[in-house]
């Protein structure tokens, strides 16, 4: 490549000031009387290629030995003498390397002048790949990190570089002590994105180099290369490294763990902590790990955390990813298998018992102490004789059964009266239990607000004080139980009172619209951040099982009334929930058509008492 080739370049035109600098000595020589006339051709200097009068022109009049002058030629015959050796002149042709030629440009004519005073830059040029991120790119090819964060926030456009398509181009430029100067992002469709170091920051639309910049390629290509150039020793290195092997590490979480103790204990990166917990909601499980779950880290060689899977349960999955600015994380539901089954049994002693003997799980058992449990009382009403049915689902993962799912369709028959109820899963998501024809099993009230062991006292007009010990009335019933047990409302209300009431010790009155009262006593702590006047679900927990104010022993002292008047909570008619939605009736009656059916199969009399049956079902 020669110095004409570059377009632009002014210094093929040296050629033509040398020779009118020529003439500009040679006229002012002969102005000043320093040229005399004289013979003698003038001899050309043969390592210029210029005449020797010229090329020394300290020497331009000489003296002989003898005394007498001997002078250079005149102007005249200078210039004449010139015209005719020019073409044997030798051509004079300056090659320069492919490196310079990057800086020699017009604009940047001093710094061409002394190319050490232009800044080196390395150019990284990357094509993206499926699969590829900005981080992992930059780890590649050896960028520095820190950069990474800066760069993302350089400005809103930005964003095209957290979702990199394959066939995009990034071409970042270092300098000297691999600092990160400036970077662009061309995108397949043409887009452009320039980002630049301004300071310690990065600016987006920012010009990305100096124009007087020594550009050094990281990509080695051959059509680019000029033969004649001079060797720039420049190191070649891939266009893509191999992705460095992460190394897997699995952790059982112990009673009292936490992320931040196995962070800790096995040497992770903290850095990644905080940003993998705030890498989505679904993260948040993180921060309520159980013990006996499963987490799978991937480490990278620094021990920071390329990716990590939390098992949550045999259904439940978290999966955490580096994208290159942070993480992702999104929670996945293993697909199960379902298949029914169904069980039938008669009571001699407990349901329990009963239910364990027609191969019934306690999972399955609970359930069914929950759904009728708004009409029956499982610890007073039970009587020997009375007989149950029940289909429901078994969940099975890849061809094993895993867990017992929910009771689609059962039938309770409780000292000769028969209940029967259907689940019905509603096109939003939602589900609930109704009779076959529709009306809703849920009561306005729990019939018991806690699980308890026995009845200590019942409603009664005078009972013996077991404290005081005088005969007074008992408007309430006692509930035994374990120190600590939740106590749930017993139905929707808003918080009337909570605090300390005299013999009741720590108590709360719920109100439940304008006739309905409920009263809870003798708790060992509220739950928290229960208030006065605050809104509570039926179900919801209020306060724990304790034995506050004038009570023997742990236990919930439970009273409810009817517009101020107090009333048998073991025998008043607690007042039904509303019957299906009208627009959910049809899509109701044809969901539940087949497991009715089912139900009344399974509950003729053909059938043995404690028979069960499977029936697999796609």
């Amino acid at each position: 490549m020669t110095l004409r080739s570059y377009p632009g370049d002014d210094r093929h035109d040296w050629r033509w000031r040398l020779l009118l600098g020529g003439f500009a000595v040679l006229s002012i020589a002969a102005a000043l009387g320093l040229s005399s006339r004289g013979t003698g051709a003038a001899t050309v200097d043969a390592s210029l290629g210029f005449p020797r009068s010229l090329a020394d022109g300290d020497n331009a009049t000489r003296v002989s030995a003898n005394g007498n002058s001997s002078t250079s030629p005149s102007g005249t015959e200078t210039i004449a003498s010139l015209a005719n050796t020019w073409s044997d002149l030798p051509k004079i042709r300056l090659r320069y390397s492919r490196t310079l030629s990057l800086v020699a440009r017009p604009d940047d004519a001093g710094a061409a002048q002394n190319p050490a005073q232009a800044p080196v830059l390395r150019e990284h040029a990357i094509t993206v790949r499926r699969g590829d991120s900005l981080y992992t790119l930059f780890k590649a090819e050896g960028l520095p990190l820190s950069d990474l964060a800066a760069i993302m926030a350089a400005g809103n456009s930005t964003a095209g570089l957290e979702q990199l398509r394959p066939g995009d181009r990034i071409s970042v430029y270092t300098d000297v002590e691999n600092q990160i100067q400036g970077l662009t992002h061309e995108r397949r469709g043409g887009k452009m994105l320039s980002i630049a170091r301004v300071g310690q920051a990065f600016r987006a639309g920012a010009q990305t180099r100096p124009a007087n910049a020594v550009i050094v390629s990281s990509q080695a290509s051959s059509n680019v290369t000029d033969s004649n150039a001079p060797d720039n020793s420049v190191d070649w290195v891939e266009l893509h490294k191999p992705t460095p092997a992460l190394r897997r590490h699995s952790v059982s979480v112990s009673n009292g763990d936490s992320l931040y103790s196995i962070f800790k204990s096995n040497g992770f990166l903290l850095a990644d902590l905080a940003t993998i917990v705030k890498s989505g909601d679904d993260a948040r499980q993180l921060t309520r790990l159980m013990p006996g779950q499963r987490l799978d880290f991937h480490l990278e060689s620094d021990n920071g955390v390329a990716k990590l899977t939390h098992y949550l349960d045999d259904t439940r999955t978290l999966h955490v990813r580096r994208n290159g600015v942070g993480y992702d994380s999104k929670l996945i539901d293993v697909p199960l298998d379902r298949h029914l089954a169904a069980a039938a049994g008669t009571i001699d002693a407990s349901l329990f018992v009963a239910g364990q003997r027609a191969g019934l799980s306690n999972k399955v058992i609970m359930q069914m102490v929950e759904i009728f449990g708004w009409d029956v009382d499982f610890a007073l009403d039970i009587r020997a004789g009375d007989r149950f049915a029940v289909v429901y689902e078994e969940l099975y993962k890849n061809g094993e059964k895993l867990k017992d799912g929910n009771i689609l369709v059962a039938m309770f028959t409780n000292q000769g009266r028969s209940t029967r109820i259907v689940r019905y899963d509603y096109p939003d998501g939602r589900s609930a239990y109704f009779t076959p024809e529709g009306v809703s099993i849920r009561k306005a009230f729990l019939r018991s607000p806690v699980n308890y062991t026995r009845i200590t006292s019942r409603f009664s007009r005078s009972r013996k004080h077991p404290k005081l010990h005088q005969f007074r009335a008992h408007r309430g019933v006692d509930y035994a139980a374990a120190r600590g047990t939740p106590i749930k409302a017993a139905g929707d209300a808003r918080v009337e009172f909570i605090g300390y009431k005299g013999g009741y010790g720590k108590t709360i009155v719920l109100r439940h619209g304008a006739v309905y009262t409920t009263l809870y006593a003798h708790m060992s702590r509220f739950a928290r951040k229960l208030r006065r006047g605050q809104r509570v679900s039926q179900g919801q927990t209020i306060g724990y099982i304790g034995s506050t104010g004038l009570a023997t022993g742990p236990h919930l002292h439970y009273e409810f009334r009817l517009r101020g008047v107090h009333r048998n909570p073991l025998r008043v008619k607690l007042p039904r929930a509303a019957p299906i939605e009208k627009q959910y009736t049809q899509d109701f009656l044809v969901k539940t058509r087949d497991l009715v059916a089912r139900l009344d199969v399974l509950t003729t009399p053909t059938l043995a008492a404690d028979e069960r049956r499977f029936t697999n079902t796609d």
